[in-house]
């Protein structure tokens, strides 16, 4: 497929994302690399061997993929069209060290875009806790499977509506996400009149050439105004998350040596978010065999969204968590031709869907966890999407 190149600078980008109102779209910013770009008018569905003749492809799978099923209690799910697709757009929005510019596929006409104004609406809502006793029943599901050997770890995660009192615009979260989220990758994924949206610290696989790089990032603890430094040393030294966190590196060491030579693993440090702090490793390999395919596929889900063994942890999590986590946890993010691109998890995210909105939050439940403890630490991960409405 030819595309023709525009220039096109933009002094709010988002312009374009709102140009294609009611299409399927895509916006991403990698704030870590200073690089954005938003696709809309869905082109087609490609398979992997096409990828490569499109600049970018968005690339989403659910949690638990069609042939593994959903949740076993799972209620009725709004993640029904979404997902389990490498699709390739007509019009994109490129913004990098090349500069900004607008790519749209020879077959369809170039779209007018002008800048737009995004205005920073406060979005009035209203929600109550009313899965508590569904939190309980995953948390006791859990720790039994831990107790008696089964697992080692599995992610507990939580699923809350808000309810928002008008039908808002999407521009103005993913604005804030964006002010609000210094270190964290930007995306929303609008199709069928419905958008998945967050700020994502975590990286599942970045492939650049032979290089492939993934991030083990577990423990976390709540920063406290004017106690910052005192929070980041005390996660630092803390026993429990230093084991869930080495759980985490291992497993993922073990999966990359599979695949590359040898994995080179990064001192483990603090990465500082706007609610909390995380300990995190960065693990690196060379290879020149798998496609970015074959590492998302090995790679997820990682013990920092599943749990350890992998198989059985999710097991665990499908008998025992009663809603569909979707995209919630999920790989999602761009491909180019080159077959190199950035594929976070879909954390800190939620389902905007007309006057509601599905928020989801998860936590690695170990040996020593616990129940109250953990649903406080979701409350604590929740504030990244609504801090964003308020």
């Amino acid at each position: 497929m030819k595309y023709k190149e525009i220039g096109l600078e933009l002094q709010e980008p988002l312009s374009f994302w709102k140009a294609f109102e009611g299409q399927e779209r895509v916006y991403w910013k990698d704030q870590q690399h200073n690089r954005l770009i938003i696709a809309a008018g869905r082109l087609k569905k490609v398979s992997q061997e096409e990828s490569h003749q499109y600049p970018y492809c968005w690339y989403s799978r659910t949690f638990f993929s069609p042939e593994e099923g959903q949740p076993i209690q799972k209620v009725k799910s709004a993640w029904q069209t979404m997902g389990n697709e490498l699709v390739a757009f007509a019009h994109y929005y490129i913004c990098d060290e090349k500069g900004a510019r607008y790519l749209h596929a020879e077959t369809v006409p170039a779209k007018s875009v002008s800048d737009q104004e995004v205005v920073l609406k406060k979005i009035a809502y209203t929600w109550t806790e009313e899965d508590k006793e569904d939190w309980d029943y995953l948390f006791e599901g859990i720790h039994k499977n831990i107790e008696n050997g089964s697992i080692k770890k599995a992610v507990a995660s939580r699923q809350i509506c808000l309810h928002l009192q008008e039908t808002v615009d999407s521009a103005s979260i993913i604005k804030r996400l964006n002010q609000q989220n210094q270190e964290c990758f930007i995306f929303a994924y609008e199709k069928d009149k419905q958008v998945f949206l967050g700020a994502s610290p975590e990286i599942l696989v970045q492939k650049q050439g032979s290089t492939v790089l993934s991030y083990a990032l577990a423990g976390t603890i709540r920063k406290e105004v004017g106690k910052e430094e005192v929070c980041g040393q005390q996660l630092l030294h803390d026993t429990k998350n230093i084991h869930e966190h080495s759980l985490v590196v291992n497993m993922i060491k073990q999966i990359m040596s599979r695949m590359g030579r040898t994995v080179m693993v990064g001192p483990m440090h603090l990465m500082e978010l706007r609610n909390l702090f995380h300990l995190r490793s960065l693990l690196t390999v060379e290879d020149e065999r798998h496609s970015i395919f074959d590492w998302i596929q090995c790679l997820h889900p990682t013990p920092a969204m599943g749990g350890l063994p992998q198989k059985k942890a999710m097991d665990v999590i499908r008998q025992y968590e009663r809603h569909d986590r979707g995209l919630y946890a999920s790989p999602l993010g761009f491909i180019d031709a080159k077959g190199d691109g950035l594929i976070v998890v879909g954390i800190r995210s939620a389902l905007l869907t007309n006057k509601a909105m599905y928020a989801y939050a998860g936590c690695g439940i170990v040996d020593g966890s616990i129940c109250q403890e953990e649903y406080e630490e979701t409350r604590t991960k929740f504030k990244t999407i609504l801090d964003a409405l308020q």
